[in-house]
């Protein structure tokens, strides 16, 4: 016998879902649309970074590469002042997709024209090395920016998870594909294969935004978006981050972060290099510099994709749920300290590689997540603007210092990589100050933008009888309890009176609420038990019921257990 309650309003791809995340209904239509999205942007993006080395390694020096990220940093300081007027004529707009998808089709467009000039035979090493980078932190600043616009805190926090899964497979098959195809079709026609893909989040973005549940959506108001009034508009921007300490406090983490990352793949890139040459001068191997290189950057890019993509699986979830945004912080930092350390005392190629394939998957998993979740809390305009900034000039400040150090330190003095990497670990731990000092501000904007109050338990729990010997399945009323807060969701527990654990024969589904007992035979009693209810907070309020049987075969449930079920 089965007692059911509206709990299963869950479709069946949000019960799959509620496996790793708390999900609540109607979500589930969003997820998948905004998890599609940032499947096929990240697969694009790593479908084509073995494209970028190859046209530029093929032609250039490993140096050439630091060089040219710091232009892309000088080149986002003078892209910002347009996007910013580019929002403000779209923020109006009452579709919050409006701006993600002009982004998508400006780039859209780039890439259809490197299509066209590499199919003519011209050099766009270069050219494409930029663009793409500029690619791979535009498109996915603004795909952020669009999701975090769609939820308010607490469902951004659950859901923003599960939808970098979406990022994580998409960057794992992308640098499998690429893999397997780069030897076999021209870049060109990959490239054109990433812009149809890339079509499809135009469509994938304005579902979403349609299918977000009540409860779950951001109630944020939408900005004026005034018209330009003059080149002092559009110069400006800059001051959403530098009036908001916690931006800065965010922007300089992940200028850090991008510093240290960018010095490691400097360092692997010159192994890299030297080993393409020895390759290449070897004829027993059969490949080109331009070959071994696409080889090598196809399986380490295929690595850190595997284990980020399991990271996000199996860990993300999990260590959210544990220790929230608020730990999550601290996860890339000890990491860094502990892999650099190392190295400083060992520095070996092999290790390097180990350690940047462990790094890279970690940010692009856990800390990539976080870095999501720490914009919810923020205004509209911080969201699509200051995260901009951020992700962009902020970030790829990191690579302006990169450049000056390995043009100052390998160029001008000489020093050899294992000077670098030391240098890396003493940034590691500059970055570890920025983590502890943003989770204090975190903590503290929280409690400014985001008051919890405690769930409560508004209609009692109907007492219940099943017979002694037979199984009997009941769901606990879901309106049973109550959470005020939009966008929160309750973790079920039960026990018994007292705490205690449940005896063997009776089981329950903590997801579902589904309670399912056997009484055994020819026996009677009752059970006084208790069901607590937490939410994301930690904040908990408990029901009791009572559970008899006995020897009359007639299920029963209600006040005393009088009343029969149908």
């Amino acid at each position: 016998m089965i007692f059911r309650s509206s709990l299963h309003r869950l479709t069946l791809f949000e019960r799959f879902l509620s496996i790793f995340t708390s999900v609540r209904p109607g979500e589930g239509a969003t997820v998948r649309n905004l998890f599609g999205s940032a499947f096929l942007l990240t697969f694009c993006f790593y479908l084509l970074k073995p494209v970028r080395e190859a046209l530029l390694l093929s032609e250039n020096t490993a140096e050439l590469g630091a060089y040219l990220d710091a232009a892309v940093a000088l080149s986002l300081i003078f892209a910002i002042p347009l996007y910013r007027q580019l929002y403000r004529n779209l923020a109006a707009s009452e579709v919050k997709s409006r701006i993600l998808r002009w982004v998508i089709g400006f780039f859209i467009s780039n890439l259809l024209v490197f299509a066209g000039l590499a199919a003519g035979g011209l050099s766009v090493g270069i050219g494409f090395y930029i663009w793409l980078s500029i690619f791979g932190v535009m498109v996915v600043s603004q795909f952020w920016a669009f999701a975090a616009d769609l939820f308010n805190t607490r469902s951004g926090q659950r859901l923003f998870v599960v939808i970098m899964v979406g990022s994580s497979i998409g960057a794992w098959t992308g640098a499998q594909t690429a893999a397997n195809l780069s030897l076999l079709v021209p870049p060109w026609q990959l490239m054109l294969f990433a812009a149809v893909l890339l079509a499809a989040p135009l469509v994938l973005s304005v579902r979403a935004e349609n299918l977000v549940p009540e409860g779950s959506g951001n109630t944020e108001d939408h900005d004026d978006g005034p018209g330009f009034d003059g080149f002092r508009q559009l110069f400006s921007g800059f001051d959403v981050v530098v009036r908001s300490r916690y931006l800065l406090l965010l922007g300089g983490l992940l200028a850090t972060y991008n510093l240290v990352g960018s010095l490691g793949k400097y360092a692997l890139r010159a192994f890299v290099r030297d080993a393409a040459n020895l390759a290449a001068a070897d004829p027993a191997t059969g490949l080109s510099a331009a070959e071994y290189i696409l080889r090598f950057y196809g399986d380490y890019n295929a690595w850190i994709s595997l284990i980020g993509l399991l990271l996000q699986l199996f860990v993300a979830a999990r260590l959210f749920r544990l220790v929230g945004v608020r730990g999550a912080i601290l996860v890339l930092p000890v990491f860094l300290v502990l892999q650099f350390g190392i190295l400083f005392l060992v520095p070996a190629f092999a290790l390097l590689r180990v350690g940047m394939i462990g790094q890279e998957a970690i940010y692009h998993s856990i800390q990539n997540t976080t870095n999501q979740a720490l914009f919810l809390p923020m205004t509209r305009e911080e969201k699509y603007i200051g995260k901009t900034i951020v992700d962009t000039v902020f970030v790829r400040f990191g690579d302006c210092i990169q450049g000056l150090i390995v043009f100052v330190g390998v160029g001008l003095l000489a020093v050899d990589t294992t000077t670098i990497v030391r240098v890396i670990f003493f940034l590691t731990l500059i970055a570890s100050v920025f983590a502890v000092a943003l989770r204090r501000r975190y903590r503290v904007l929280l409690r400014e933008h985001m008051a919890n109050e405690a769930p409560s338990v508004v209609a009692p729990l109907p007492d219940v009888y099943a017979p002694a010997g037979k199984l009997f399945m009941f769901a606990i009323p879901e309106d049973c309890f109550f959470d005020p807060d939009p966008g929160d969701t309750l973790d079920f527990e039960l026990t018994g009176q007292d705490g205690e654990r449940l005896p063997a024969w009776i089981r329950f589904d903590r997801h579902y609420l589904t309670l399912t007992v056997r009484p055994p035979a020819a026996e009677s009693g009752s059970l006084v038990l208790r069901v607590s209810a937490t939410d994301l907070e930690g904040h908990a309020t408990e029901a009791r019921f009572r559970l008899s049987w006995g020897d009359d075969p007639t299920y029963r449930i209600g006040a005393g257990g009088n009343t029969v079920l149908p």
